[in-house]
């Protein structure tokens, strides 16, 4: 409030006044009289001048040092007959550490071919100190509670991870394929055949205390099934005289006629052990020739 009721008269007495033969310095003051860090903080510049010669304020290029420039604002000229008065308001801040800061502005005046340039007095502000004394050491409260943080996905890694764990398979496959796909077919059907031999032997042991027609024909149509996993041949549709006519077996053509005998005629059952053991020792045989053409493939 004093800095302006202090600019209003300096102001005033500055129309009034008459120029002699020197010109006039320009009027700069701070319209504050402390500034904190960083906070705004407007400063006052005036000039007055004979009508009609042409003056210049300094702009956002000119050095405002120590001060840094937000804005400004530029007032229309004041005229009388003989004198008018340029004015503008200039918006600054400061990130210096000084206690007191100074700053003078120019104006630029234009005679003739040359340019006279004029500074205003110089005009001082003191800056709000913060924190008024820096303490030797600082006390930190140490803690060793978890503290959980968000993990962020790393989505271009992940895409590039993606592209080279393809490329690395390609080229997998490309080489080892054929041999990979050897190797896991002849493990599934390893896992086919113990599965078969060791439920197989259940049947035929159940088969002893059950003797019935029905039941040979379950074992029967159960050594099918296998086969026909085995050798991709519809074993279950065809019948004894067809499938040895795929096998070209005399061993089988006879066993297979013999359970079919003991199935579909009146005659007591007999030897049902050993034909059955001999399917399963048939299976196995076939199992090793079905293995060595893959292997050899």
């Amino acid at each position: 409030m004093i800095r302006k009721l202090l600019a209003s008269l300096i102001l005033s007495v500055f129309i009034i006044g008459n120029a002699s033969g020197q010109e006039l310095k320009p009027i700069g003051f701070f319209l504050k009289d402390s500034v904190k860090i960083g906070e705004s903080v407007p400063y006052s510049l005036s000039y007055k001048d004979r009508k009609n010669r042409p003056v210049i304020f300094p702009d956002s290029l000119f050095n405002f040092s120590p001060f840094e420039l937000l804005k400004k604002e530029y007032f229309d000229t004041q005229s009388d007959d003989i004198n008018s008065i340029d004015s503008a308001v200039y918006y600054l801040a400061t990130f210096e550490i000084d206690t007191v800061q100074s700053l003078s502005l120019p104006v630029f005046l234009f005679i003739g071919n040359d340019s006279l340039e004029l500074y205003s007095l110089m005009d001082s502000i003191t800056l709000d100190q913060v924190v008024t004394q820096m303490p030797d050491s600082v006390s930190l409260a140490e803690t060793s509670a978890y503290m959980p943080v968000s993990l962020q996905f790393n989505y271009p890694y992940w895409v590039i991870g993606l592209i080279i764990l393809g490329i690395v398979v390609l080229i997998v496959m490309l080489v080892w394929g054929n041999q990979i796909h050897k190797r896991i077919k002849l493990y599934r059907l390893n896992k086919q055949l113990l599965k078969f031999k060791e439920q197989f032997d259940i049947e035929i042991e159940q088969l002893n205390a059950d003797t019935t027609k029905l039941k040979i024909e379950s074992v029967l149509k159960f050594w099918k099934g296998y086969m026909e996993r085995l050798e991709k041949i519809p074993y279950t549709k065809l019948t004894t005289k067809e499938i040895v006519l795929v096998q070209k077996s005399t061993s089988l053509e006879e066993t297979l006629k013999s359970i079919d005998k003991n199935i579909y005629s009146p005659i007591e059952v007999t030897a049902l052990q050993n034909d059955f053991e001999f399917l399963k020792d048939y299976s196995e045989d076939r199992y090793n020739h079905v293995t060595e053409v893959i292997k050899n493939a």
